[in-house]
């Protein structure tokens, strides 16, 4: 007896937009809506920002006081205007010789604007604060915190300065000189080196 003859698998009908969408209706309007909501929630928070960033930087502009610094602060935290204005307002209660409060502001700043460009002179203008306040030894620690943590940042050959000149003040020549030795190495084209190799030619002397 011949072999049945096997029965032929059905055709394909392809892809049917007309039956996927009765399918799965329901579930093209949910998503659909789910991504209009997030779109739209994206785009308000956007244009929400933007205008908080430029009114943020309107009034820093006009800012010329502790008070108006402080204002930005209060007003607009987490602006690039505001970490500006921790800047300012730290330079202006320095001026003042209100060093606490402007050490307070600097640490302030480098807590809430960990990512700002300018967070290694802020530290240095911390320990500026303290050589200023005769709190030499904090002072040192906090140059070095520049150095070392900061190290390929501008403030750093600054505070390997400010490191040696404390050390001869404690008469710690050998100390100061390895210091101008490794900012002559570190940084060569810097103006810093050309200070550091006549601080040195001084100690000789």
């Amino acid at each position: 007896m011949p072999d049945p003859t096997p029965t032929p698998p059905p055709a394909d009908p392809g892809f049917d937009p007309l039956v996927f969408w009765i399918q799965h209706k329901t579930k093209i309007v949910l998503l659909g809506g789910l991504l209009l909501i997030g779109l739209s929630t994206f785009a308000i928070s956007e244009y929400v920002r933007i205008k908080k960033q430029a009114a943020a930087q309107e009034l820093f502009a006009t800012a010329d006081s502790a008070e108006s610094y402080g204002k930005v602060i209060a007003e607009y935290p987490g602006t690039a205007a505001a970490g500006n204005a921790h800047l300012k307002l730290a330079e202006k209660l320095r001026e003042e010789g209100k060093f606490d409060e402007s050490t307070a502001t600097l640490k302030n700043f480098t807590e809430k604007h960990s990512e700002h460009q300018l967070v290694s002179g802020a530290w240095t203008s911390i320990a500026a604060n303290l050589e200023a306040q005769g709190k030499a030894d904090e002072a040192l620690s906090t140059y070095q915190k520049v150095s070392t943590g900061y190290a390929n940042s501008f403030s750093a050959p600054v505070a390997l300065l400010a490191q040696a000149r404390l050390l001869i003040a404690q008469k710690k020549n050998a100390e100061a000189e390895r210091i101008y030795e490794q900012v002559m190495t570190q940084f060569p084209d810097n103006v810093a080196a050309q200070q550091a190799a006549q601080e040195i030619r001084r100690l000789k002397k």
